[in-house]
């Protein structure tokens, strides 16, 4: 489906190094930057299947749509073979918040910190880890934008008081 309809990507690391400027390598994705928007190719590391990617964009953008939207753009492997998910986000410029911040701004939201050293944070239906001060930031009109999250269903099996099963 993603060739027949031209969102394929044959090597995403030659395809995208040709289109955008290389940023960095996180844990799970290459990321790119073309001045407006970052780019990246997530790869399944963290996930089981291609839909667990597709789940955590959903539920990423359910949450944070209004500040950092993520948008798939395309389906592709990698010079290795590995599947990648490539999305689009804006690219936001603010500050770093502290964990007392981010705390915070997730009871608001309707979160309680479960693993501090992972930075993870629950309700009964969704499990957010990897909410530390380079992916959380506040932007000079002072509002928040997670730009990077594990977002998840809480699944019981988690172990984190989640009501999906």
């Amino acid at each position: 489906w993603a060739k027949e309809n031209g969102c394929w990507f044959e090597n995403t690391n030659v395809v995208l190094n040709e289109r955008f400027p290389f940023l960095a390598e996180g844990g799970e994705a290459d990321v790119y930057f073309d001045g407006n928007r970052v780019i990246k190719a997530i790869g399944l590391d963290y996930f089981v299947s291609p839909q667990m990617a597709l789940d955590r964009i959903v539920l990423h953008n359910f949450l944070f749509e209004y500040s950092t939207p993520m948008r798939v753009m395309g389906y592709g492997r990698n010079g290795e073979g590995y599947f990648k998910v490539v999305v689009e986000q804006p690219y936001i410029r603010g500050e770093r918040m502290s964990e007392e911040e981010i705390e915070e701004f997730t009871q608001r939201i309707g979160f309680d910190l479960r693993r501090r050293g992972n930075w993870t944070y629950t309700n009964d239906d969704i499990y957010i880890s990897d909410l530390h001060n380079e992916n959380v930031l506040r932007t000079p009109a002072g509002n928040v934008a997670v730009i990077d999250a594990d977002v998840r269903l809480n699944l019981a099996e988690l172990g984190y008081g989640g009501v999906r099963g």
